[in-house]
């Protein structure tokens, strides 16, 4: 009789508790189907806590987590489930996911790894490791990658996008080029698609085509300061100054270095002769410096000067140009404002003889220089 009534009184508990899970349950699955994923994420936990075998609540514990921010509770979850069943899709995929948001890519790798290995014909899982790799700077692998998802998915614009950047990076441009007009084949209007061939005509020179994929999205996106400046500059190359000056402007408002900017600006205004803002550019430039250019601000600073015969103002730039580059003509340039702007001809006899002597290739400027230098040390010494 003893052993009927704790029978009973187990059976009692057990039943009392199956209906306690299920109406936590309940109340659990009504939080989440109306985006109430706090109340939800407690009311799961509970339940996990009545029973820990129940693999429904843990996994929409996991989703509640995640969807709250809570990556800690979420990653636990769904890494207790896993232990228990390998092979869970969602748990993998959720893991992958996490470690993905996170910027962890090894972790990434390790999940969407064994997602492609269990599910080897899912192309989003391919690509997503590529894409892994790929931010891991392995290139080679992300492209091995992208092409097996490229083979199961060839219009997934994620996976030609990713498989067009590592042909620009590895400077494959006709290939770039060739699977990215199959892209806007299937999306003529894909605005990273226009934006990434663009990169592609402007890395091989094809100036007038960078234009004509830059104009295609503009007014559909705002271009950022990078595209305004390549556009501008592609507009330099076609001697459409005006519009190159338009877009080199509105690339200003960039906080990054604007020294290109600036130089390309420069460089159109001396093209439109505009003196005045050619100079102000070029000194502008000058300030932001920090690249092998800084030279070539130095020598077009000079050269306005010294056409507007501002020798004093020309001199030390010429001097500044020639110290960051060497390169000999600048003692010619530097040699012939000396000779008309000081008296004391012997700095410009200097700077002749150091251009003589130099390697400088040029037979007018070199047979110019032994001239004037004989010419300056006779006056000298009959004066002398």
């Amino acid at each position: 009789m003893k052993q009927l009534i704790l029978l009973v009184i187990n059976v009692t508990t057990i039943l009392s508790s199956l209906a306690q899970v299920d109406s936590t349950l309940i109340l659990a699955n009504e939080a989440y189907e109306n985006g109430d994923y706090l109340l939800a994420y407690d009311l799961y936990q509970k339940s996990i806590e009545i029973d820990t075998n129940d693999i429904r609540a843990y996994k929409k514990a996991g989703l509640s987590a995640y969807n709250i921010g809570n990556m800690a509770s979420a990653k636990t979850l769904f890494l207790s489930i896993i232990k228990r069943d390998s092979m869970d899709r969602m748990s993998l995929s959720q893991l992958a996911s996490i470690y993905e948001r996170e910027n962890n890519a090894p972790k990434a790798i390790k999940y969407y790894t064994q997602l492609t290995s269990i599910f080897p014909d899912n192309s989003v899982y391919w690509r997503k490791l590529a894409q892994q790799y790929a931010q891991a700077g392995m290139s080679l692998d992300a492209f091995h990658y992208y092409n097996e998802s490229y083979k199961l998915n060839n219009r997934d614009i994620s996976t030609i996008k990713g498989i067009s950047e590592i042909f620009i990076g590895n400077k494959q441009y006709e290939d770039a080029d060739t699977i990215i007009n199959k892209g806007l084949q299937l999306d003529s209007t894909n605005v990273l698609l226009y934006q990434l061939l663009a990169r592609s005509k402007y890395k091989q020179k094809d100036y007038d085509s960078t234009v004509y994929c830059l104009k295609r999205i503009t007014g559909v996106v705002d271009l950022n300061a990078y595209y305004n400046k390549m556009l501008g500059y592609s507009y330099i190359q076609i001697d459409s100054f005006d519009r190159a000056i338009y877009y080199l402007q509105k690339s200003l408002t960039d906080d990054g270095s604007k020294e290109y900017a600036y130089y390309y600006l420069a460089t159109a205004y001396d093209e439109l002769d505009n003196e005045a803002n050619a100079l102000f550019y070029y000194k502008k430039a000058l300030e932001e410096g920090i690249s092998s250019n800084v030279p070539n601000y130095h020598r077009n600073i000079a050269k306005l000067y010294n056409e507007n015969n501002q020798l004093k103002e020309a001199i030390p730039h010429y001097k500044d140009a020639y110290k960051y580059s060497d390169d000999p003509v600048l003692l010619f340039y530097l040699a012939r404002a000396c000779d008309v702007y000081y008296k004391d001809k012997s700095i410009a006899i200097n700077y002749y003889n150091k251009y003589i002597k130099s390697e400088h290739e040029h037979t007018e400027y070199k047979d110019y220089a032994k001239s004037r230098m004989r010419i300056l040390k006779e006056a000298k010494h009959q004066r002398g």
